[in-house]
């Protein structure tokens, strides 16, 4: 079964001292054959990885792009419509493109399996789009 993962999942999983990074490791481990990056992530993800943990944690994330370790799904082009009206619905949340594109690809790919440490926006939108949360 088919697990999108979000910016803060794949965050935690690489940095060790992360309040999230034993239960992002179980779950990576566990659904290690299902395992999608939205392609919006990856900028997110780079960002924040040689930030806070350096060049090395930049280079073992692209290693598991590169080893297909994760399946990267860029967003249809009809996909982006959606983005912005999920955006829309939720302009209360301040949800921004990487979140809202989540949700799009999770529709147009019909996975309803998010990894996220979001809560604050992913609590949400997963009652409203029947998503189901890890872990």
């Amino acid at each position: 079964m088919s697990l999108l993962l979000d910016t803060g999942a794949l965050y935690a999983y690489y940095d060790r001292s992360d309040r999230w990074h034993t239960k992002m490791l179980a779950v990576i481990r566990k659904e290690a054959r299902g395992l999608i990056v939205p392609a919006p992530v990856i900028p997110e993800v780079d960002y924040l990885l040689g930030a806070r943990l350096g060049a090395a944690s930049r280079r073992a994330f692209y290693s598991g792009i590169i080893g297909s370790h994760f399946f990267v799904a860029d967003l249809p082009r009809n996909a982006y419509l959606r983005v912005a009206e999920i955006d829309e619905q939720f302009a209360d949340l301040e949800l921004g493109f990487v979140d809202a594109s989540i949700v799009a690809l999770a529709q147009s790919l019909k996975v309803r399996r998010v990894a996220t440490t979001d809560r604050r926006h992913f609590t949400p939108l997963a009652s409203t789009f029947s998503l189901e949360l890890l872990p």
